[in-house]
C-alpha cells in the first residue's frame, strides 16, 4: 500500500487506504471543486503503530467491553505516546511538505477513517483536527491526529454502528490552510424542515472552528436551492470568532455581532455551490466552506445521515404543486419502525384489491394521483387527494377517532398551498363507483342497526370459513402471488361482511355520545365508561388468555426451553397443554409491528410468547386483568343504569337502542385487524416454504432475506441465481440503510420532504395536554419506552410512549396510566386503556421529548391534562372513576 496519496492524483485510491474524508476531497478536486491542496498519508503509513496497539493484551481484552472504553482510551493513548516516527515515516511527511504542498506556511492537519463520513455515519465530532499548523510543526500533528482513533467515543460510536471493534485503522490529511475571513457549513437540504429544496448555510467570521464546535450562534441563512432566493436569515450573536495565531494554532478573539458575515451574492453563490456537491454526489450533504481573497473554497464535504428520506415515486419535481403526504403506519397503526421490502408490497396488494372493491377501480397505484400507497418502508395517504375527495370537515370528522394529535395538527397549519383545485384523473369516478359498489353494505348496516344480535348470528359462518381456508392453505408451495392473491381476496370478502360492524357501532356511538352531552353535565366522561369491556374484542380477549395462562403453575419455569421440555416429556397438566395451544393457535400470528409480513411470529419460535405471558405472572393484585375486566363491565352496566335514572324518560328508547347495538357490535371492530394479521400469517408461511426451497437450492444465504424482495421477484425465485438476487436487494438496502438513522417518523410531509409540525404554542408551566382517552386521575413516575422490550415498566409507572399495537399488550397491566403520542379513541392504545381502566391520554405532541424516565406525573385523564410536579409530592397513587 503506498505511503500517501495527493488529492490531485489520477491513480485509482481506495476508501481503505485513504479514509471516508480524504476520499471525499480527493473526489471534488478531481470534479473541478475548489478544494485546498493536500495529502492523505494512507492507513499504510500508520501499520507500524497500529500493529503495536493491536497486538497490546489489553486491546484484546477490552475492545468490545462499552463499560471499559474509557479504560481502553487510557491504555492506548499511554501508549501512543510513546510510538516514534521511524525513518521512513519522516522522510514520506518531508515528501509531501517538500514537494507537494509547496505554498503557505500553514497546514490542517485532520484524521480521516476508512468508516468515516459515509451514509449511515459520519462520526463528526469523533476526530482529530488541527489548524494553523506550521510547517516544523506538522509531524507532531499528524502524530496527535492519529492518536484521536484511540479516543473512546470513536470506540463508542464505532460499537453503536456495528462496526468490526477488533480493526484499528486511521489515515491522515495535511492540506494548505486557508486564512479565510468568512467560514461555515452549509446543509443541501434544511435539517430543521427536511426540505428538499432549500439551502441552510451557518457562517461565522474567521476559520469555521467556531460554526463546527458549536461555541457560538452563527449567521444563518435558508436559501431555495432552485431559485436562489434567500428565504431567511438571522443575525447571530457570533461572540467570538477563531483566527490563526502568530506563532502557530489558532486563537480567539471577540468579533462584531450587528453585521452578517456574508454578502447576498456570497450566499447565494455558496448555496449553488452545495446544490452542484450534492447532485456530484447523489446524495444530501452537509459542506464545510472557507471564503478567502474573494474565493469560495471547499474544505470538506460529507453525507448527512440524519433526515427522513422519500421514496423518488412520491416525490414531484422542485417547482411544481406540492403534495401532502400522512404516515398512516405511525397515526393509523402505531408502527415505529420501518415495514421490510416485501412487507410494503404485501400491505399495497391489499389496499389495491380493497379500493378495487370498494371503489370499483384501483386508486391505489398511483400514489401522487391516488388516495395512498405503501412503499419506502412506511404507509403514505396521500392527504391533498383525501382532503378533495373526502371534503376536509368529513376527514377531520372521520381521522379524529384514529389520532386526534394529527386533526389539531393540521387545524394549526396552512394547508392551502397543498390543496387541489380538482380531482387527478385517478379519482375520476371513484365517488360513484363507491356508491355502487356500496349499496349491499349499505343494506347490511341497516340489517346490523335493526337487529345487531341477528346480524352478529348471522356473520358468524363467514368468518368461521375463513378461518378453515387459511388454516388449509398456510405454507402453500403454489406460486406466491397467486396465493398471496387469493388469501387476501378471500379476506376482503369477509371484509365486507364484517365492516357493518364498525359503521354501526360508530353510529352508535355518535348518537350515544350527542344524546350524553345534550341531557348530561359530564355526557364525554358517562360515554367513556359506556365502551369499556365490550365483548368479543379479540385484543382484549388476547390480553385476558395471556394472563390465564400466566397463572398456570407450570409458567413458573425457569425457561422457554424448560417448559418444551416438559411438554415433549408429558410432564405439564392437561388443562396447561389445551390452554398453551389455543393460545398458539389463536394469538400465535400477533407480534409487534404485526402488520410487517417480515415480523417473526410466537406460533414460529414460542419464546416471543412465553417471555410476554411470563411478565404476567407476578402481577399485583390490584392489577390482574380478570378482576379488571369483570370490575370495568361493572362500572360499564352501573354507567348505563345511571343514565337510564338521569336520561329524561323520552330518550330511553334511543339510548337503549344505541347502546344495545354499540355492545353487540363494538367489540367487534378490532377483528377488522386480527383477521387482516392472520392472512399475512398464512401467506408469510407460504413465502417461508419458499424461502426454506431457495436456501436449500443456494440462492438465498439465509431464508429470512426473502423479506428483502418484491413480491415480483418471488414467483420467479428458484429460476434465478444467489448473485441476481442479491443485486436486486441492493437499492432497496441503501435506502433502508437511510431509514435506520430516523430516530421519529413525522406524521406529516410533503412530497420535496418538507416535515410539518405543530407550531409553537403557549401552554402553562409544567403541564402538556391531549385528548381524554379513559378517565381517572393518578400519580406516578414516568417510564418513557419507545419499544415493549427496551426496559422493564414496574407496576405503577406510567407507560410514556409514541404508539401501540398489540405487541404492547402486557404492559398495560403493570402501567397505573398510559400516555401517547399518536392516537385516538379507537386506537389500540385507547381499547386496552379503557378495557383495563387505565387512565389514558394520547395526542400529546413531542411526549418522547418532554418527559423523562422518573419524573412524577400527575395524569387528569378524564380533563386530557398531565401535569409534571416534584418528585417529593408523590404519595400513593390516586384514582378516581365515575
Amino acid at each position: 500500500m503506498k505511503a500517501y496519496v495527493t488529492f490531485n492524483t489520477g491513480e485509482k485510491t481506495t476508501l481503505n487506504q485513504v479514509g471516508g474524508k480524504a476520499m471525499s476531497l480527493i473526489k471534488m478536486t478531481a470534479g473541478g471543486f475548489n478544494v485546498p491542496s493536500g495529502c492523505a498519508l494512507t492507513v499504510g503509513f500508520f501499520e507500524p503503530w497500529l500493529s503495536q496497539l493491536r497486538d497490546l493484551a489489553i486491546f484484546k481484552d477490552l475492545h468490545k467491553q462499552p463499560d471499559r472504553f474509557a479504560e481502553l482510551d487510557q491504555a492506548l493513548k499511554s501508549h501512543g505516546q510513546t510510538l516514534a516516527f521511524t525513518e521512513d515515516q519522516k522522510k514520506v511527511v518531508n515528501d509531501i511538505l517538500t514537494h507537494h504542498l509547496t505554498k503557505g506556511d500553514r497546514f490542517a492537519v485532520r484524521s480521516s477513517s476508512p468508516e468515516e463520513d459515509l451514509t449511515g455515519a459520519s462520526f463528526a465530532g469523533g476526530y482529530e483536527t488541527l489548524l494553523g499548523v506550521p510547517r516544523d510543526q506538522v509531524q507532531d500533528a499528524v502524530k496527535q491526529a492519529f492518536l484521536s482513533c484511540l479516543d473512546q467515543r470513536v470506540f463508542y460510536y464505532k460499537y453503536e454502528k456495528g462496526f468490526a471493534m477488533d480493526q484499528l485503522r486511521i489515515a491522515v490529511i495535511i492540506q494548505t490552510q486557508i486564512a479565510s475571513e468568512v467560514s461555515g457549513v452549509g446543509f443541501s437540504i434544511n435539517p430543521l424542515n427536511n426540505c428538499f429544496d432549500e439551502v441552510v448555510v451557518n457562517g461565522n467570521f474567521g476559520l469555521g472552528e467556531s460554526v463546527v464546535s458549536g461555541i457560538i450562534t452563527p449567521d444563518e441563512f435558508v436559501v431555495d436551492k432552485n431559485t436562489l432566493e434567500i428565504l431567511d436569515q438571522q443575525i447571530g450573536s457570533k461572540e467570538e470568532a477563531i483566527h490563526m495565531a502568530a506563532g502557530g494554532g489558532v486563537e480567539s478573539k471577540t468579533t462584531k455581532t450587528e453585521d452578517l458575515c456574508l454578502t447576498p451574492d456570497q450566499v447565494k453563490t455558496l448555496a449553488q455551490e452545495v446544490g452542484k456537491i450534492e447532485t456530484f454526489y447523489g446524495f444530501p450533504v452537509d459542506v464545510e466552506w472557507a471564503f478567502a481573497g474573494g474565493q469560495l473554497y471547499i474544505l470538506q464535504a460529507r453525507p448527512i445521515t440524519a433526515y427522513v428520506p422519500l421514496p423518488t415515486v412520491m416525490q414531484t419535481k422542485p417547482g411544481e404543486k406540492r403534495i401532502l403526504y400522512l404516515d398512516g403506519s405511525l397515526t393509523k397503526q402505531g408502527i415505529t419502525e420501518p415495514i421490510s421490502v416485501l412487507g410494503c408490497d404485501n400491505i399495497q396488494v391489499t389496499q389495491e384489491r380493497l379500493a378495487t372493491a370498494m371503489m370499483g377501480k384501483n386508486v391505489m397505484a398511483d400514489v401522487k394521483g391516488g388516495l395512498a400507497t405503501t412503499t419506502g418502508g412506511r404507509m403514505f395517504m396521500n392527504l391533498s387527494t383525501s382532503l378533495k375527495f373526502q371534503g376536509e370537515d368529513r376527514f377531520k370528522n372521520t381521522w379524529k377517532t384514529v389520532d386526534t394529535g394529527t386533526v389539531d395538527l393540521m387545524d394549526h397549519l396552512d394547508l392551502s398551498p397543498y390543496k387541489m383545485d380538482k380531482l387527478p384523473a385517478t379519482m375520476k369516478g371513484a365517488l360513484w363507483g363507491a356508491i355502487v359498489k356500496n349499496l349491499s353494505a349499505i343494506g347490511r348496516v341497516m340489517k346490523a342497526s335493526k337487529d345487531p344480535r341477528g346480524y352478529k348470528e348471522w356473520y358468524q359462518p363467514f368468518e368461521d370459513n375463513f378461518d378453515l381456508y387459511l388454516k388449509e392453505i398456510s405454507g402453500s408451495r403454489q406460486d406466491i402471488s397467486q396465493v398471496a392473491d387469493e388469501i387476501y381476496m378471500k379476506y376482503l370478502d369477509l371484509m365486507l361482511v364484517m365492516v357493518p360492524f364498525t359503521y354501526t357501532a360508530e353510529l352508535a356511538r355518535k348518537k350515544l355520545a350527542k344524546l350524553l352531552n345534550k341531557h348530561l353535565d359530564n355526557g364525554e366522561e358517562v360515554m367513556q365508561y359506556l365502551e369499556r369491556s365490550l365483548p368479543d374484542n379479540v385484543t382484549i380477549n388476547m390480553g385476558l388468555m395471556m394472563y390465564d395462562l400466566s397463572q398456570f403453575p407450570e409458567m413458573a419455569t425457569g425457561s422457554y426451553e424448560d417448559l418444551m421440555d416438559k411438554v415433549d416429556k408429558d410432564q405439564v397438566s392437561s388443562a396447561f397443554a389445551q390452554a398453551w395451544e389455543s393460545y398458539i393457535e389463536i394469538y400465535g400470528c400477533r407480534a409487534n409491528n404485526e402488520m410487517d409480513i417480515a415480523v417473526d411470529r410466537p406460533n414460529e419460535d414460542g419464546r416471543l410468547a412465553f417471555d410476554q405471558i411470563k411478565g404476567m405472572t407476578m402481577v399485583e393484585a390490584a392489577y390482574r386483568p380478570r378482576a379488571i375486566h369483570e370490575a370495568s363491565v361493572k362500572a360499564r352496566e352501573e354507567a348505563y343504569r345511571d343514565c337510564l335514572d338521569r336520561l329524561p324518560p323520552g330518550k330511553h328508547k334511543a339510548f337503549v337502542k344505541n347502546y344495545t347495538a354499540l355492545v353487540e357490535l363494538g367489540g367487534k371492530r378490532e377483528a377488522l385487524k386480527y383477521w387482516f394479521i392472520r392472512s399475512i400469517d398464512a401467506v408469510r408461511k407460504c413465502v417461508l416454504s419458499l424461502a426454506g426451497d431457495a436456501h436449500q437450492l443456494g440462492i438465498l444465504d439465509d431464508p429470512k432475506d426473502v423479506f428483502w424482495l418484491h413480491m415480483s421477484d418471488l414467483d420467479q425465485l428458484l429460476n434465478l441465481s444467489r448473485d441476481q438476487v442479491y443485486a436486486r436487494m441492493e437499492a432497496d438496502k441503501a435506502y433502508y440503510g437511510l431509514l435506520d438513522q430516523v430516530h421519529q417518523f413525522p406524521k406529516l410531509m410533503d412530497s420535496r420532504g418538507k416535515i410539518l409540525r405543530m407550531p409553537p404554542r403557549e401552554a402553562k408551566p409544567g403541564e402538556l395536554t391531549g385528548q381524554a382517552i379513559s378517565p381517572g386521575l393518578v400519580r406516578g413516575r414516568a417510564k418513557v419506552l419507545r419499544t415493549p422490550d427496551e426496559k422493564p415498566l414496574l407496576p405503577g409507572e406510567i407507560l410514556v410512549t409514541r404508539a401501540t399495537d398489540p405487541g404492547w399488550t402486557r404492559l398495560f397491566i403493570n402501567a397505573s396510566a398510559i400516555l401517547l403520542e399518536v392516537g385516538g379513541l379507537l386506537q389500540h392504545g385507547a381499547l386496552v386503556a379503557r378495557e383495563y381502566g387505565k387512565p389514558c391520554v394520547a395526542g400529546i405532541d413531542n411526549i418522547m421529548d418532554q418527559i423523562e424516565d422518573g419524573q412524577v406525573l400527575e395524569v387528569d385523564a378524564a380533563a386530557g391534562i398531565v401535569r409534571i410536579i416534584a418528585s417529593e409530592a408523590l404519595d400513593q397513587p390516586v384514582e378516581s372513576g365515575l
